[in-house]
């Protein structure tokens, strides 16, 4: 098990350990954290609190669907999500993917970071009234990510349900101070701003879900069996994202501040307002460590996972010193697009094609997935207009770009569901008649 989990082989039945509450603690914690509180700030004041609830709830029901059916083939096949890729978009093909994938992990493990240095320094400055540590936190939380990290698959175990349980306690706690301090029902009939549409607000829920697709097989592989891989996964990841969106939603429209850490902070709460961000940040980063290590891996085969974690965690670091977050909602809207269409690919090859995912032949110069020189033009092709598609709409709904068509789309349905369901169909369609025109 321990050497399993540095290398891009089939996780053996005898070293999958991850039963329903293991996932179900992975993924509560992997978006409960103090940088989804700050994506849920996003929704309001634009939209109302009610609509933000909406938008979330619909948002995670759909992004967790598609989150849980890409860990099936994780756990049916024991490989990580990259390597699945080269099912559909060919050995050589789902280079692009997983170097984009590394890039945009190194990005979320630099956001994790600077938004727990943020924020501990505001709570030490309300608390103890001290300031101008923010880079010693980075260096700190730097650190203790890529440690965890190092820790290795074997270790999340009792890490992570020590981290859920507390967690848990604490959200409960935050819930209560932010409801007791402010008119729930007040809050709730107030009428939003109108600078957002709900269509874009469920963009930005979804895109949550959508940036862990290229990562979720990473640890389904572990699971031990496919349901306790799917349910745990959606019941963990509904409840803590859900929770960290509402609550920053609702501080952003009582408070105007972006995360209910600063609420707490400003009762008296100090400690416990330390805790979430130390819990939330660790086990959010190294789920973005691990899986850039084992992205990388799956470009260049002989790379040293251990290596590469700790690469990514100090070039991570480093760049959290310098990293401006206000682009933040850019970023989330980026990844949704590319990620988007390649689980709409992967999904349409795997559950509609019914392609044989061997998990042997996915790590060799196997014929079945070594198209025309390893890729899959076709597939690649597909995956690069959805991803046009996405930021044509994208840019209608957040710039005002007027284009023909694509405005209509744009607020009509936003840009999650029009991307994936074109791309499916395309490739669904395409793919189709290839079979059949080679029989």
């Amino acid at each position: 098990m321990s050497s399993a989990g540095y290398s891009l082989e089939p996780i053996p039945q005898n070293g999958r350990i991850y039963g329903f509450w293991d996932h179900f603690a992975i993924w509560f914690g992997a978006d409960m954290g103090i940088a989804v509180f700050w994506a849920g700030s996003l929704l309001t004041p634009g939209l109302s609190l009610s609509d933000a609830i909406l938008a979330t709830i619909v948002g995670l029901a759909v992004g967790n669907l598609l989150m849980g059916l890409i860990g099936l083939m994780g756990a049916r096949t024991g490989v990580p999500t990259m390597v699945l890729a080269r099912g559909s978009l060919g050995i050589r093909g789902s280079y692009l993917p997983s170097l984009l994938n590394y890039l945009q992990l190194i990005g979320w493990t630099s956001i994790m970071i600077i938004v727990a240095a943020k924020a501990m320094e505001e709570v030490i400055s309300i608390v103890f009234g001290v300031k101008g540590f923010y880079i010693l936190w980075v260096i700190i939380y730097g650190l203790i990510v890529t440690l965890w990290t190092l820790a290795g698959p074997e270790k999340w175990k009792p890490l992570q349900k020590a981290a859920l349980i507390l967690l848990l306690m604490l959200s409960v706690w935050l819930a209560y101070v932010t409801l007791t301090k402010f008119n729930f029902w007040m809050l709730l009939a107030k009428p939003g701003s109108g600078e957002l549409t709900f269509w874009v607000g469920l963009d930005l829920v979804i895109a949550m879900p959508v940036s862990w697709l290229p990562l979720v097989a990473d640890y389904t592989r572990f699971s031990k069996t496919v349901k306790h891989s799917f349910w745990g996964l959606y019941f963990g990841h509904f409840l803590g994202c859900g929770l960290c969106y509402i609550l920053g939603a609702l501080t952003n429209v009582a408070a105007k501040l972006p995360d209910p850490i600063s609420i707490i902070a400003i009762y008296g709460l100090g400690v416990p307002a330390m805790l979430i961000i130390l819990f939330s940040t660790t086990t959010t980063a190294f789920l973005d460590i691990y899986s850039a290590a084992v992205s990388f891996k799956n470009v260049f085969t002989k790379a040293n996972v251990k290596k590469q974690i700790t690469i990514v965690g100090v070039i991570g670091t480093i760049i959290a010193i310098f990293f401006p977050p206000e682009q933040y909602e850019w970023f989330l809207l980026l990844i949704g697009g590319a990620f988007t269409s390649l689980a709409a690919i992967m999904l349409s090859d795997y559950f509609i094609i019914k392609r044989y995912y061997d998990p042997q032949g996915l790590l060799k110069v196997d014929e079945r997935y070594w198209y025309s020189y390893g890729v899959n033009l076709i597939a690649v092709i597909i995956w690069l207009v959805g991803f046009i598609f996405y930021l044509l709409v994208a840019a209608t709904t957040l710039l005002g770009v007027s284009i023909p068509l694509i405005e209509v789309v744009a607020f009509s349905l936003g840009s999650s569901a029009p991307t994936f369901i074109l791309v499916f169909v395309l490739y669904t369609v395409l793919m189709r008649c290839i079979k059949v025109g080679s029989t």
